[in-house]
């Protein structure tokens, strides 16, 4: 299993200002943990993602630029095996501001599924 974490955040021009340090502190926080990540922005529509890691583009097949301003939900990952009720948890804590664990599967750019399967 992968371990994908999002982080929205509300961004103004103050935070702005401040984002590489986050995306910085963000990058050191998960290295010893192996995560993927993106964070999202929650002032504009869909909460688009506005930074990816390297291990995120490397999981999905995507690259960064593929996957910048897409909605924080990673809708764009959606597959065969992707399960309705863990798209709606998913959306729901993007929402509603909560953390929450979802256990979804994901599709990489190539259609595979994280455990190899369409």
């Amino acid at each position: 299993m992968v371990v994908v974490v999002v982080v929205v955040c509300v961004l103004d021009e103050l935070s702005r200002a401040i984002l590489p340090d986050s995306v910085r502190f963000c990058e050191e926080a998960f290295k010893c943990f192996d995560r993927k990540f993106v964070i999202a922005n929650a002032r504009v529509e869909n909460c688009a993602i506005i930074y990816c890691n390297d291990g995120f583009c490397e999981m999905t097949g995507f690259s960064r630029p593929d996957i910048m301003q897409r909605p924080c939900t990673c809708d764009f990952l959606h597959g065969v095996l992707t399960d309705a009720a863990a798209i709606g948890q998913v959306a729901a804590a993007v929402l509603g501001s909560e953390e929450r664990k979802v256990d979804i599967t994901y599709h990489r750019k190539d259609g595979c599924s994280e455990n190899g399967g369409p």
